[in-house]
């Protein structure tokens, strides 16, 4: 018998599987059955936290840095790099900077001014984390350092809000990296297609979509929200 055409009880093969396997996030629609996503991966600044780098970096060069190449700065700064994974100091992060970016400023004025581009947690943020359904696993990937994530951790209590926490600066990985990644799919013990990930910058986004995870390039509360709720992540 043709498999389309099999029955059980007088229900078609097609019917049962498609009544019996929704609830399991297995698509029927093209024969083809992925996994729906089972955690909900997060970035921190851009995302969860008010964190601007790019907009004082404008201001500090006097436009010499427009918005993407201050922007891409945080990403591809090689001197940036050891501070974010845990292996130097915020002077030796700094004092390159003020030099790469041209600013007469002492690198402990400029690291004073980086302290206070972490301005906390967007309103509601935490709040939106506590609609996600039970079903969902919540973690995050964030790069960061000790100067912000401390007060961030103090200001949102995000450990109280998502089950996982994977920082740069703790597991000595960075995003884009896929290491990074494969950090967290083996911590988590799922593959790449149990996971979707939010994150306001294209490089990351991209970076995790290419390891087979579902991702979303997102800008605030309010675009996270929708997300989630085209996802069918939220309860009601």
């Amino acid at each position: 018998m043709p498999f389309g055409q099999a029955y059980f009880n007088g229900w078609s093969l097609a019917h049962f599987e498609c009544t019996c396997f929704a609830g399991f996030g297995i698509d029927q629609g093209m024969g083809e059955r992925e996994m729906a996503p089972q955690v909900l991966l997060f970035d921190v600044g851009g995302v969860l936290a008010d964190w601007d780098g790019t907009t004082p970096l404008v201001e500090l060069t006097e436009g010499r840095f427009d918005r993407d190449r201050a922007r891409r700065f945080w990403l591809e700064f090689e001197p940036l790099v050891p501070f974010e994974t845990g292996r130097a100091s915020v002077h030796e992060f700094t004092g390159p900077a003020v030099e790469a970016l041209g600013l007469d400023m002492s690198r402990e004025e400029f690291a004073a001014r980086f302290d206070s581009w972490m301005a906390g947690p967007f309103e509601g943020a935490m709040a939106l984390l506590e609609r996600i359904r039970p079903a969902f696993i919540r973690a995050v990937l964030s790069n960061n350092n000790p100067m912000h994530w401390n007060r961030f951790v103090e200001q949102s209590q995000i450990d109280r809000h998502v089950e996982h926490l994977f920082v740069s600066h703790e597991i000595g990985l960075r995003k884009p990296d896929h290491e990074a990644f494969d950090h967290v799919m083996q911590a988590l013990g799922q593959p790449a297609e149990a996971f979707h990930f939010f994150d306001d910058n294209p490089e990351c986004v991209e970076a995790a979509r290419q390891l087979g995870m579902q991702a979303s390039l997102v800008r605030g509360v309010a675009e996270l929200e929708a997300a989630l709720e085209a996802e069918g992540c939220l309860s009601s």
